[in-house]
């Protein structure tokens, strides 16, 4: 079986380089895109086994995106619906409440514990032929790397 293939939609380079490697070291396989636009051709191109959309974006937002995909499954109609998880710095109920309205299946408030984002992708990418039990131990993203990234 091959490895789950998520999409992060994530503006700021840190941040989706820090959801990249902690998806790769849950042994997931990890697109990223910075915008909403990108997310949507994305989604139209490949399956993937879910979404983690950062509900602010540039232009579009994450919101917008996620009610776009679900309109974009309503017309293609017969496959499974990818599993959309909001990523956002706000952890109010008014904008949880917008991510479900807006389709999206569950919810992480930046920053988030590395444990919390492994158990929402087990509860929603669960393959039972590729468990992904991995738990992180000593999890250490190298600082120098890090800076080189966010610029």
């Amino acid at each position: 079986m091959a490895i789950a293939t998520i999409l992060a939609v994530e503006d700021n380079a840190t941040h989706s380089y820090v959801i990249k490697r902690l998806c790769e070291l849950f042994d997931y396989s990890v697109h990223v895109v910075a915008t909403a636009e990108a997310a949507l051709a994305a989604v139209s191109a490949a399956n993937y086994a879910a979404v983690l959309m950062d509900i602010s974006l540039p232009g579009m937002d994450g919101l917008e995106c996620a009610r776009r995909i679900r309109e974009r499954e309503s017309r293609m109609g017969g496959s499974k619906p990818v599993p959309i998880i909001a990523i956002t710095s706000h952890s109010d109920e008014q904008t949880e409440k917008a991510c479900f309205e807006a389709g999206m299946n569950d919810y992480l408030t930046k920053p988030f514990d590395p444990e919390h984002l492994r158990r929402v992708l087990l509860r929603r990418v669960y393959q039972p032929s590729r468990p992904n039990l991995r738990l992180l131990q000593g999890f250490h993203i190298d600082e120098d790397e890090l800076r080189s990234v966010g610029g």
